[in-house]
């Protein structure tokens, strides 16, 4: 598969007189650019949020690859572009003309764009009119490249999600680390309590069951009682507060690691 290049690596290269479809695409780079910011508006309105930078590369590679199926069907690799005009239908649609020469015969083609929208970023597309006397050639080779794009970029849903799933986890550490620092030691007893009987045993119930034979006196018993006990607090605050602040940031680390794979993964 060859390499995908940027808008300017297309504009180079197709000024050497490369494929007739990567020359119409440079100049329709504009048009391009404006369906994209068409479907920025009806995404803010839609999920009521502005486009991520994932977001807004999918959508540029699915305004392209609908774009350049409709274009390489008709078209040869040998092909020349003798010129293209975009204009706005009465429809308010993008409408492409252009002059294509093949074997020293120039065919008329006109294609209009229209706006077929979708539940989500993975399904928008646009539906395009195409009226032409240039022979149907069936190639799909450009636009299979632009598929496995996409293919790939879908990819990257997962990655999101994942992140998403991480923030939330972070926000009920939030919200868990918020409650129980106001909890007080005397509550936190009264906690225990219901699970552990033993924090009550005093030293008169120690004699009566004959176990005070464990202890030096009852200064010994008390002050061994005494860091059970806060032995105790100090493991319900590390279990109810610092493993969510450790869980945290364990989190935290994960999302800066995907975000820079997600980021690698994206076309500069």
């Amino acid at each position: 598969m060859r390499h995908l290049k940027s808008f300017n690596e297309f504009i180079f290269e197709s000024q050497g007189g490369q494929n007739v479809v990567d020359a119409i695409l440079v100049a329709l780079e504009t048009d391009i650019q404006q369906l994209l910011v068409r479907y920025e508006k009806s995404f803010v309105e839609q999920f009521g949020r502005e486009m991520s930078k994932y977001d807004k590369e999918l959508t540029r590679l699915n305004i392209i690859w609908d774009m350049v199926k409709s274009i390489e069907i008709y078209t040869q690799p040998t092909d020349t572009l003798i010129g293209v005009v975009s204009s706005t239908s009465s429809k308010g649609n993008l409408e492409i003309n252009a002059v294509i020469k093949r074997d020293n015969v120039e065919y008329d083609y006109k294609t209009e764009a229209i706006y077929a929208g979708g539940h989500n970023i993975q399904v928008l597309h646009y539906r395009y009119i195409t009226k032409t006397n240039l022979p149907m050639t069936g190639n799909s080779t450009i636009a299979k490249e632009y598929a496995e794009r996409i293919k790939k970029m879908t990819k990257l849903e997962k990655l999101n999600k994942e992140i998403t799933d991480l923030r939330h986890r972070i926000n009920k550490n939030d919200d868990k680390i918020a409650k129980n620092s106001k909890v007080s030691d005397d509550e936190i007893l009264d906690m225990i309590r219901t699970e552990d009987t033993t924090i009550d045993v005093t030293w008169d119930i120690i004699v009566s069951r004959g176990a005070d034979k464990n202890y030096k006196d009852r200064a010994d018993f008390e002050q061994k009682q005494k860091e059970y006990i806060d032995n105790k607090i100090d493991f319900w605050k590390t279990k109810n507060i610092k493993w969510a602040i450790e869980d945290t940031k364990n989190a935290e680390k994960q999302i800066q690691k995907l975000e820079s794979k997600i980021e690698q993964m994206i076309p500069k």
